[in-house]
């Protein structure tokens, strides 16, 4: 029997994570014979090539990634309401918090038949206080209850973010489930044999909030007990309030024993020469870095905070340690340093879970199943 072709609408308001984070979804959405209508703010001539190798279309929906001024706000509202009532959706998938807030709304006003949300991570509005971040935090949260009543499915990357939404009563119905993030795809993401030596990899932005001050601090006392140890970071810069500068950045690692890799669009070469993942993050939605060092089979050291939590069974295939401990990171890292044996058990264990919770397949099939299901009601 031939899949029914039905217009999907994936809503973001980060071309890039259309792509990088996205893609795999997308492309599983295409295979089941829909007509997949990828939305951004980014001008059409920016991301069209890189949709169309995904199988789908481009739509600009012109506004903001960030901020929550009423002008912008009311401009994207209307925006998404031409947009949907062109395209007619059977049904939308919108994540980020102005997609879901704005394009939920959009929704009910074009009379879109079904639409899910990912809440892919709490922002940083729902970790800070100041009278800035909790004007923020009531906008986004009146925002995420519209949405939320009116969505078929709420999805999220984990448990923490669903606890808070019922906690505070942002989930009116019962439409709600936890997906292992975006999945990697394990086919690309394989595993690897492990470096001889204990060497330890950060991949993630150049953000306080990403643990950048306690990798620093812990590799400096790891280097003082085990110099053979080699530790390392990948990323890039942000345009982010949280986002250290070239020079701060030169002058804090100088001192720290921390090889500073840069940017790379693929992690996989620095993933295969590393033997132990480290991620001190403040929170995460659901860490991609570490589920893609989980596929290649090595030992996880993150924080116990939401996100990160869900990637490690302790003592298992990693260690969780208290956020914005330098100290307790170090310990865990020379522990690793100092045992092969446990790297390479912990590495194995890592790649069974991942295989387990967050292969790609699985994620996209589960939330294109509940989807789909919601439709048939």
């Amino acid at each position: 029997m031939a899949k029914q072709q039905r217009t999907v609408a994936v809503v973001s308001a980060d071309g890039e994570s259309l792509v990088n984070f996205r893609g795999p979804f997308i492309r599983y959405l295409v295979s089941q014979g829909n007509r997949v209508v990828c939305v951004s703010i980014e001008p059409p001539e920016t991301m069209r090539d890189a949709i169309a190798s995904l199988g789908a279309e481009y739509a600009q929906v012109a506004g903001s990634r960030v901020g929550i001024g009423i002008g912008d706000g009311l401009r994207m509202i209307a925006g998404y309401t031409r947009l949907f009532r062109s395209l007619r959706p059977d049904l939308c998938f919108l994540y980020m918090s102005k997609p879901t807030t704005f394009g939920s709304v959009a929704a009910a006003l074009s009379r879109v038949g079904h639409y899910s949300v990912l809440v892919n991570g709490l922002e940083n509005a729902f970790y800070r206080t100041g009278l800035k971040d909790f004007v923020v935090r009531l906008v986004m949260s009146a925002g995420y209850r519209f949405a939320a009543g009116r969505a078929d499915c709420m999805f999220f990357q984990n448990h923490d973010d669903l606890t808070y939404f019922r906690t505070h009563h942002l989930l009116p119905r019962e439409n709600a489930l936890v997906v292992g993030g975006s999945g990697v795809d394990m086919t690309h993401y394989v595993r690897q044999p492990l470096p001889e030596g204990p060497v330890f990899l950060m991949v993630a932005r150049i953000l306080w909030s990403k643990g950048i001050r306690e990798y620093l601090e812990a590799a400096a006392a790891v280097k003082k007990e085990c110099p053979e140890a080699v530790i390392r970071l990948v990323g890039g810069f942000d345009h982010n309030d949280e986002s250290l500068t070239q020079e701060e950045m030169e002058e804090r690692f100088r001192d720290s024993g921390v090889e500073y890799c840069g940017h790379t669009d693929d992690v996989r070469p620095f993933l295969a020469d590393c033997s132990v993942f480290v991620l001190p993050s403040y929170h995460e939605g659901m860490p991609r870095s570490v589920i893609e060092a989980m596929a290649v089979g090595r030992a996880i050291i993150t924080t116990d905070v939401p996100g990160c939590r869900e990637t490690v069974a302790e003592g298992q295939n990693g260690f969780l340690v208290p956020v914005k401990d330098g100290a307790a990171l170090a310990e865990k890292m020379l522990l690793l340093a100092r045992d092969a044996s446990l790297r390479e058990r912990m590495g194995e264990e890592s790649h069974r879970i991942c295989s387990e919770k967050f292969e790609v397949g699985k994620v996209n099939a589960a939330m294109y199943g509940a989807m789909l299901a919601a439709i048939d009601q």
